[in-house]
């Protein structure tokens, strides 16, 4: 019987751990993503929510052993029972009040004066929420979001059979999951939410991203495929250590929309942007069209935003300041789109 080394053991363990920290420290230095300062919580979220139409209520919603933080908006008057839209955000360290902006255009004022209540909840860890979403996956993420329609289904101003939810970016990606494993959500709105595999939503992101440095051909294969290296050796690592931003990514790498897009059966509206360099709209148009094989089933119906970015603002695909973004205007074919697909759908 041979003896276990445990000098060998515990240095494995630590090259291990370095490499994870590396990978960290290599995938937090890339280009794509949207910069954080843009979903910093403006002063004017409690203005918003604050008004004599709007009965507020903050509240924590019990999911599993953690409670998770939200703010129910009702409009004052109307039906006594009301149905009711539930907003989740996307991916990364951001809060629903952050938001702010982004959710008043396309949320409150689309929902609200259809005599519709608005329900914003902060993932794990976030906000007053309990928990950590490091820890989680895309099934965690939907199991949380659906404690939070039950939570609206129980409550004495909302319609049971009315209750939609809307996700932003990785929101995107839980929305229909949520919808298509719970026939009893009413309908749901994916903002950007990619029909790709994470790993490959990465890899455009990656590559619009190095395009708008300026990298070609087989620079740009060589860069994007680099980085994408190192992402497949972090989900691998997280794995066998759930570390952080590594175990987080491990979990969710392999993630196909796929069948929770061909299961569902609820009203489901699928929206991009023009523009998005994050979840360019080409490529999963035309994942879409594959999942269906060009037949989509009626309950699903595709838009394209024309110039729009990722969050909806008029502007170019690349982005070179952060004051780009912050100045630019928000697009307001999103709303109409919105508005339409919502009386169709008899709201």
């Amino acid at each position: 019987m041979k003896r276990i080394n445990k000098k060998a053991g515990c240095l494995t363990l630590v090259a291990i751990l370095l490499i994870a920290v590396g990978i960290l420290a290599y995938r937090f230095d890339q280009p794509g993503e949207v910069p954080a300062v843009i979903f910093q919580a403006s002063p004017d979220w409690e203005t918003s929510v604050d008004r004599p139409d709007i009965q507020r209520e903050h509240v924590l919603i019990q999911s599993g052993k953690v409670q998770l933080e939200a703010d129910l908006l009702i409009p004052v008057g109307g039906k006594e029972k009301k149905g009711a839209v539930i907003f989740i955000a996307g991916s990364g360290p951001v809060t629903y009040q952050a938001y702010f902006g982004i959710t008043q255009k396309y949320v409150q004022d689309v929902f609200l004066p259809r005599d519709m209540a608005v329900l914003y909840v902060n993932k794990r860890g976030m906000g007053e929420s309990q928990g950590n979403w490091k820890h989680q996956d895309f099934q965690d993420r939907a199991d949380d979001l659906y404690a939070t329609v039950q939570f609206l289904k129980e409550h004495e101003e909302i319609d049971p059979d009315r209750i939609g939810i809307i996700g932003h970016s990785q929101g995107g990606w839980i929305v229909p999951l949520t919808a298509s494993q719970h026939e009893d959500v009413a309908f749901f709105v994916s903002l950007v939410g990619p029909t790709t595999v994470v790993w490959e939503q990465m890899e455009d992101d990656y590559e619009n991203g190095f395009r708008c440095q300026g990298y070609e051909g087989a620079e740009l294969e060589e860069k994007v495929e680099s980085i994408l290296k190192w992402d497949r050796i972090g989900a691998k690592i997280g794995k066998i250590i759930p570390l952080g931003e590594i175990g987080f990514q491990a979990g969710i790498f392999d993630y196909d929309p796929r069948q929770a897009l061909q299961t569902v059966k609820s009203p489901g509206l699928l929206v991009f942007a023009e523009n998005d360099p994050t979840v360019p709209a080409d490529q999963n148009l035309a994942r879409f069209d594959e999942i269906f094989n060009g037949n989509p089933p009626d309950n699903l119906q595709t838009v394209t935003i024309s110039g729009a970015y990722h969050t909806f603002h008029l502007m170019d695909k690349c982005l070179n300041s952060i004051d780009q973004i912050l100045s630019a205007p928000l697009s307001d074919e999103l709303v109409q789109v919105l508005q339409d697909w919502l009386t169709k759908q008899g709201y």
